[in-house]
């Protein structure tokens, strides 16, 4: 079985190249960091051959990678280039229905592509990342095969729903990161599965040999506005002077980030990392003292499941997410969005309980979202998509997690 995995950026131009400061040969070659990467890799060890396409100005054509999964790039239209000049789209962003015609119109520009690429890879199914946007309102009513939608941190608020009723009940199979989506997906007449993120617990665990120092960690692209990673350069100027902060990202507002840090006069406790490897991570995960993530929104963020792996005492968001992943003072803290004081307060209390906090943290992502129950339950819920006279079959529970070999 074939599945197409289409990202929900703009272009790799736009994205990969401006924010995430790649090249078509470091991300073909190196670049293992987006949540694509781990579904592909975790539906091809269930029997299904992922190939990720990602719209792009100036790149085309399949290209296979060492990881056993295919990228193609597929050909955005001349016509469409100007609307991705940097100013229009900052304007965009400030006016709803500008910004769904953008999405409307950058997917009409590389449809032809997309289902000429359909054809020539075989492909059974398209996984469309997120719901709300206007993408998947234009792919479900044009592609001529199964469509399903993943959310992956976009959100409902404030986006144009005029034809998310239409496209919701076209589209196969919604999976949501939160009970809460799960409803607000229904709400609009579509399907839904609950299917949050998971965690590798087998690479991602304590080491007990390494000791943790008085350091926040965050791992996250730099784009404040979601991310608000601002907050934690505030936080930090209340904490005590033996403190420091790890960051580890890249993205546009990394230059803001820097500035902020110097007129704190914090730059000398600041780390900026850019992008690491995923073991670098995992060693920076196990050997910070709190691990801080106090975004606006988010899905079920890998790397909060990453660090509760590792034992890290977390410090989130008071997001939906977050609330599940996470119960106040059991598994790490959570504190309210923008709220600075809070966010510092939080980070004390999280390190002086940090190995209480730390170790119910890696119970409860080994119990409850451990990745490789995920991609048997996401392979298998793909199957019955493509196979319309197993759909009405209900999907199997997570298996216990003694069936993993875990402790």
């Amino acid at each position: 079985m074939n599945v197409a995995m289409l990202l929900s950026c703009g272009s790799f131009e736009g994205f990969f190249v401006g924010v995430q400061h790649q090249t078509r040969q470091s991300y073909l070659e190196t670049y293992r960091n987006d949540w694509v990467w781990d579904y592909a890799l975790g539906l091809r060890a269930n029997g299904i051959v992922p190939t990720i396409y990602i719209p792009s100005l100036y790149e085309s054509g399949r290209y296979e990678t060492d990881a056993d999964v295919a990228v193609r790039f597929l050909p955005i239209a001349a016509w469409y280039r100007p609307a991705e000049r940097r100013w229009l789209k900052r304007l965009m962003r400030r006016m709803r229905w500008s910004l769904y015609l953008d999405e409307r119109l950058n997917t009409m520009a590389f449809m032809a592509p997309l289902r000429k690429a359909t054809r020539e890879d075989g492909i059974d199914l398209v996984y469309v990342q997120e719901h709300w946007n206007g993408r998947l309102d234009h792919v479900v009513h044009r592609l001529d095969m199964p469509v399903v939608s993943g959310d992956h941190g976009g959100h409902a608020r404030g986006v144009v729903k005029a034809f998310k009723r239409s496209a919701l009940k076209k589209v196969m199979l919604c999976f949501a990161q939160t009970p809460a989506e799960c409803r607000d997906i229904e709400a609009y007449g579509g399907r839904s599965m609950l299917a949050s993120n998971g965690c590798d617990v087998s690479q991602f665990c304590p080491d007990l040999t390494v000791e943790r120092g008085k350091t926040v960690l965050t791992v996250a692209r730099l784009t404040n506005g979601q991310k608000r990673t601002s907050d934690l350069i505030h936080a930090l100027a209340l904490l005590p002077p033996d403190w420091s902060l790890d960051i580890v990202g890249s993205g546009p507002d990394k230059a803001m980030l820097e500035k902020l840090a110097a007129d704190r006069s914090q730059s000398q406790r600041i780390r900026f990392h850019g992008h690491v490897s995923r073991g670098q991570v995992r060693d920076l995960l196990r050997r910070c003292g709190v691990y801080a993530m106090p975004s606006a929104n988010e899905a079920v963020a890998l790397a909060a499941l990453e660090a509760m792996a590792c034992g890290a005492a977390v410090v989130l968001s008071r997001i939906r997410a977050f609330e599940q992943i996470v119960s106040d003072g059991v598994e790490g803290r959570l504190a309210p969005v923008g709220d600075v004081k809070a966010l510092a307060g939080a980070i004390l209390d999280a390190w002086s309980r940090r190995d209480a906090l730390g170790a119910a943290a890696r119970q409860r992502v080994a119990a409850q979202y451990d990745s490789r129950a995920l991609y048997v339950r996401l392979a298998d819920a793909l199957r019955r998509v493509v196979n319309p006279a197993a759909f009405a079959a209900p999907v199997a529970p997570p298996a216990p997690i003694e069936t993993y070999g875990l402790a």
